[in-house]
């Protein structure tokens, strides 16, 4: 297929309702893991292939009729515009086949929970369960031979069901309704996304601590403002970078824990007469625990979306700020960085270029995302008595993660092969007056100065060379012109500005002293490890859960 026709389809399908984050071969991009593995699902990859490769159910979609009434016809009497079907009903069933398995197996962790609570007599239990766990082990979306016409994906597999059992395959929905079901199968979407981005902010630290412990002690310049301000150490900067990107780490593991309540049970509204194990079927799908309330189990918590797409700019921020001085620094004037020449591009014209592209990648995203939380907010106002609004929620939220997966990886690349050119980094942070309030408060305890005298002493010797025209940094002797500097004499001057000696004797707890960066660096590796437990063990009870479910499963069929 020309580039040009995948391009337009793929901006169709963006258009269309199918946010896909990067493009990938993986048929769900976004499952967690540790999850159980996916049956291929209906994404980009597949729509935008040759129709050879298409399965043939898919390419028959459009031409195979509904195999019974529609949902609506009972009530409506009438069959949905084929606008509505395009522009709602297509648009919905393409995001959630993207979590397909997701939808299997939450339809799996009901039929169980209803057979065990005897809801369901064995006999209808078992078929279900089994038809269920046949849809997952083969080719699921053959088998389900999906059509916008029938509705949302809960129903296409409710006609599965039916075509495979007759009428009682259509008792799936007994004590819920697609409010709770979508709600659960959204939470499990968008777990899985956010999982995928507290790895990458693990693998991410884990490179900026290593890079770090590399160039331990190789002097740099620190800036305010992109001027020289004072020394410090690669270690030290990258430890800085490190704690930032803990605190972002922290925020969400928190929102993942506030997002991990299973919404299912809580029916449409005011909950159901059936008595149902709604703590079974949270402990099956992975959840911490249910929704407590009936009404905000499904379309009431529409914040968790906000605080996700908050949490998902902050993570990038972090990434752009450090971003951003690597590719200041990697500039043709500074040159005290170079990116990797696998992580650069080049110019079709300019034959000397050498383009760190994947810094401005991240710089771009970083800005974009800042609207992500603004939308979610926007939609969020809106009342509480639909839950349509919900697919602009819930449903950008696993592109919105697989892109800063993707920015979180590219970084973790760039620091882990940054080249960082020490002789120059060494030259830079002795220059410009860096150290200039360590001879500050030199004066203040050799003579007895105000912190501010003695400030404003330095400020003058500065300004004194550099309107002498001498900018670099370097003393001149004939321009000490303040008593009290005199006595020192030039080379105990020059010994206090020396950047590494100014480095040596910053001893409060998180300078740059030795003493105090390794404390920095053993007190980081400790907070890495335990945010990597935490990821694990989040990770290792939605895999138990599953566990749990697929034995009670093949209990009940055997």
């Amino acid at each position: 297929m020309p580039g040009c026709l995948v391009t337009l389809l793929a901006g169709l399908l963006r258009l269309g309702g199918i946010y896909t984050g990067y493009l990938s071969l993986d048929p769900y991009p976004y499952r967690h893991s540790l999850e159980a593995p996916p049956t291929p699902a209906y994404t980009m990859t597949m729509v935008i292939s040759t129709s050879d490769a298409l399965p043939q159910a898919k390419r028959r979609r459009s031409a195979s009729p509904v195999s019974r009434p529609a949902l609506t016809d009972s009530r409506l009497g009438a069959r949905a515009s084929h606008l509505l079907v395009t522009h709602v009903n297509k648009v919905e069933l393409d995001d959630e086949l993207l979590g397909l398995d997701d939808y299997v197996l939450t339809d799996l962790a009901h039929a169980v929970m209803l057979t065990r609570t005897g809801i369901f007599d064995h006999t209808r239990g078992r078929a279900i369960v089994k038809a269920l766990l046949d849809l997952r082990a083969g080719n699921t979306f053959a088998l389900l031979n999906p059509h916008p016409e029938v509705g949302t994906l809960g129903l296409q597999i409710e006609q599965y069901l039916e075509r495979c059992l007759g009428p009682r395959g259509r008792d799936v929905q007994r004590a819920r309704s697609r409010i709770d079901q979508k709600a659960t199968n959204w939470r499990r979407t968008n777990r899985a996304a956010l999982a995928t981005v507290l790895e990458e902010c693990t693998h991410l630290g884990a490179a900026v601590l290593a890079t770090a412990a590399r160039h331990a002690g190789v002097l740099m310049p620190g800036y305010t403002h992109l001027q020289h301000s004072q020394p410090t150490t690669v270690d030290h900067y990258l430890n800085a970078h490190y704690w930032a990107l803990s605190r972002n780490a922290a925020r969400l593991l928190d929102a993942y824990d506030r997002l991990n309540a299973c919404p299912l049970g809580g029916a449409a509204y005011s909950g159901t007469s059936w008595p149902i194990d709604r703590a079974a079927t949270a402990a099956y799908l992975g959840f911490d625990r249910p929704v407590p309330n009936a009404r905000d189990a499904g379309f009431a918590s529409l914040d968790m979306g906000a605080e996700i797409a908050s949490a998902l700019a902050a993570v990038l921020s972090c990434a752009s700020r450090l971003a951003s001085d690597l590719n200041y620094w990697s500039s043709s004037e500074v040159g005290l960085v170079r990116v990797s020449a696998s992580l650069c591009g080049t110019s079709s014209m300019m034959p000397q270029k050498r383009n760190p592209m994947t810094l401005e990648r991240i710089r771009g995203l970083a800005g974009f995302a800042v609207g992500w939380a603004a939308s979610q907010l926007g939609v969020m106002h809106t009342a509480t008595s639909t839950d349509v609004d919900q697919s602009y929620v819930h449903n950008l939220l696993p592109g919105q993660c697989a892109e800063t997966a993707g920015a979180l990886a590219l970084l973790r690349e760039i620091v882990a092969t940054i080249e960082v050119d020490a002789p120059a980094m060494r030259a830079s942070a002795g220059r410009h007056w860096s150290t200039a309030s360590a001879l500050a408060d030199s004066l203040v305890v050799s003579h007895g100065l105000s912190f501010r005298d003695a400030h404003e002493i330095v400020a003058r010797l500065v300004a004194a060379h550099e309107g002498a025209g001498f900018r670099d940094g370097e003393l001149r002797e004939h321009l000490i012109a303040d008593e009290a500097l005199k006595t020192y004499g030039i080379d105990r001057i020059k010994a206090i500005l020396d950047p590494a000696g100014f480095v040596a004797t910053r001893i409060s707890p998180g300078g740059t002293a030795l003493k105090e960066r390794e404390a920095l660096a053993a007190s980081a590796a400790a907070d890495l490890e335990q945010t990597e437990q935490e990821v694990r063990r989040r990770a290792e009870h939605v895999s138990k859960g599953l566990e749990r479910l697929l034995k009670d499963a093949r209990e009940i069929v055997a």
